[in-house]
């Protein structure tokens, strides 16, 4: 078996992404779905059930009355609330252990992954577009491939920087030559295996090279955009850090400017804070931390 090979079986060593959050993510993106249709995917996961109803009766919120319910909370704050809290919620289970091969201790890799999907609705404000749980999702799960791939990463790590500093690779293009996969095209693999919508699992696989996508361009483009821009924030850079090509057409597509950048990274540093009171994220998962 080749060193290919052997990263791939690695996928089944990674927890499953919970059935119910992905019916979730498919009943919320339907415009036919109803707040029962959800509220009967979410009801008998008893974690999920009880980490939301603890949420929406946090001084986070601040409602007027006790919240009792999925149903009465699914009304009060909406369905992209809803997911936001779920996902950001259910992917701690994943992305918070140490990814070694990255130099990414407990929990930055969950917070550079929740700072991208809250990215997307931060740019898409400022693109004028109705923000997407779907943008979120891919924005989330983006780099879910490093969490499979960190230990070869480390076990190979001398054999990547050589790459980088002697042929100008990139850290996604070196992955490739040395381990022959890199995180982006392992990420696509895992979300495929995981049955998400093709159009989340273009955004993971491209998001490095988004002039490679052959369709599902925006989506594709703007998880790139909103990576970059958390790269550049320092939240969970780890060893990559900003070793990747900047692909200038798609800022330009997008017609951003220095100014944008900016707005956007101290837009981030109110909706991370909003997030720790939200979930009460504290120590060393504290997503405001700086590198």
């Amino acid at each position: 078996m080749n060193l290919t090979d052997t990263i791939l079986e690695s996928m089944v060593n990674l927890p499953p992404f919970p059935v119910v959050v992905q019916r979730a993510i498919q009943l919320i993106n339907d415009p036919k779905s109803s707040t029962q249709d959800v509220v009967e995917a979410i009801q008998f996961d008893q974690s999920i059930t009880a980490n939301v109803l603890k949420i929406c009766n946090s001084a986070y919120f601040g409602l007027r009355r006790t919240v009792h319910s999925l149903k009465e909370a699914l009304i009060l704050i909406g369905f992209n609330q809803l997911l936001e809290i779920i996902l950001s919620q259910e992917s701690l289970n994943i992305f918070s252990t140490p990814c070694q091969g990255y130099d990414l201790e407990y929990g930055e890799l969950w917070r550079h992954s929740v700072a991208c999907a809250l990215l997307t609705r931060i740019v898409s404000k400022r693109l004028g577009r109705e923000a997407s749980p779907t943008y979120f999702t891919a924005g989330l799960l983006h780099d879910i491939g490093k969490v499979a791939l960190s230990k070869f990463v480390g076990n190979y790590f001398g054999d990547i920087k050589k790459c980088i500093h002697e042929e100008h690779l990139s850290f996604v293009e070196a992955e490739h030559k040395v381990l022959g996969i890199d995180h982006a095209e392992l990420g696509g693999k895992i979300t495929n295996q995981w049955n998400f919508p093709e159009n989340i699992v273009a955004a993971v696989r491209y998001h490095h090279t988004p002039s490679l996508t052959s369709g599902e361009h925006e989506i594709v483009h703007l998880t790139y955009l909103c990576d970059l821009v958390a790269m550049i924030t320092g939240i969970g850079g780890g060893a990559d850090g900003l070793s990747y090509h900047a692909y200038q057409d798609v800022i330009k597509q997008y017609n951003l400017n220095e100014n944008d950048i900016e707005r956007f990274i101290v837009d981030l540093d109110d909706r991370i804070q909003l997030v720790n009171e939200m979930l009460n994220v504290k120590g060393d998962t504290q997503m405001g931390a700086r590198q």
